[in-house]
């Protein structure tokens, strides 16, 4: 059995007057103690894309020796190429400020922060192999537009990674093996849940700033080349629900949970071995 610990949205940075940084050394602690032996991270690691925010989040990740290809597997976050809206009446220049971003930058700034934990090529979506699990790293953060996406936060696949992520998905070297996709905007619409009515409605409320363009053909895709798992974040709620016949998991509560009842989980997946009788994946919710 392969276990991988699913993690999300850990919005640290350098000066962690929050405690996200103390949030995340509390989760990864957990993580090791429960003998994980990969991490998945679904974006939104930095608060902000400063550099002195992922290299404080490299250091954590260091520290538990996971900054390797074996160890690791992440992808960006709004967040991590926009960034997060600033405080007060400056609240309004944000879309502003995430028009003057260098999208492409930002996004090269942040595979190369990373680069040991991609497999061979350094550029989304990848395809990494280990054991008898195919892992599938997809870069969903949507370009600014002022109609579209005004503060970063909207999703999207472009044309160009999609027709490669049909080729990944449509690949003989991924035959017979466990597909985990790992996406950081979210597939369920927000809907009223009678367990967490201030977080549904809060959704609701920002479902314009919180969307995935394409969704219905990107779940079609996955649906067609059998995807076992889709694991993403951007909602600061844990849950497992199904999407086009395709298991979803957000692990998105983790660290910063934007919940009713504020308790901190995240999720650990096992992953049956080629020579373990039962062929099921489960998956364990583990509260921090």
């Amino acid at each position: 059995m392969y276990k991988i610990a699913h993690i999300s949205d850990l919005h640290v940075n350098f000066n962690d007057e929050d405690g996200h940084g103390s949030n995340l050394i509390d989760l990864l602690s957990d993580i090791r103690d429960r003998n994980c032996d990969h991490v998945l991270v679904t974006g939104d690691i930095a608060e902000n894309p400063d550099i002195q925010d992922f290299l404080y989040v490299r250091e954590l990740f260091s520290h538990f020796d996971l900054l390797s290809s074996s160890g690791m597997s992440v992808i960006p976050g709004n967040h991590d190429i926009f960034g997060g809206a600033p405080g007060g009446t400056e609240f309004f220049r944000f879309p502003l400020m995430c028009k003057k971003i260098n999208y492409d930058e930002k996004l090269d700034q942040f595979i190369d922060l990373f680069k040991e934990t991609f497999a061979n090529n350094k550029s989304f979506p990848y395809l990494k192999i280990i054991n008898n699990i195919a892992i599938v790293g997809i870069n969903s953060v949507d370009r600014w537009s002022a109609k579209n996406n005004p503060e970063g936060s909207n999703g999207r696949i472009d044309h160009s990674s999609f027709v490669k992520l049909k080729t990944i998905l449509s690949s003989k070297e991924i035959k017979d093996k466990y597909i985990i996709v790992l996406i950081h905007h979210h597939f369920n619409k927000p809907e009223n849940d009678n367990e967490y009515p201030a977080h549904s409605l809060w959704l609701k409320v920002v479902n314009y700033k919180m969307k995935l363009y394409g969704r219905k053909k990107i779940t079609e895709l996955f649906r067609k080349y059998k995807v076992n798992l889709v694991l993403h974040g951007h909602t600061h709620i844990n849950e497992i629900y199904v999407s086009k016949k395709t298991s979803v998991i957000n692990s998105s509560a983790c660290s910063i949970p934007i919940t009713d009842d504020m308790i901190r989980k995240y999720n650990i997946i096992n992953i049956p071995g080629a020579d373990d009788p039962e062929k099921i994946i489960t998956v364990e919710t583990i509260l921090i």
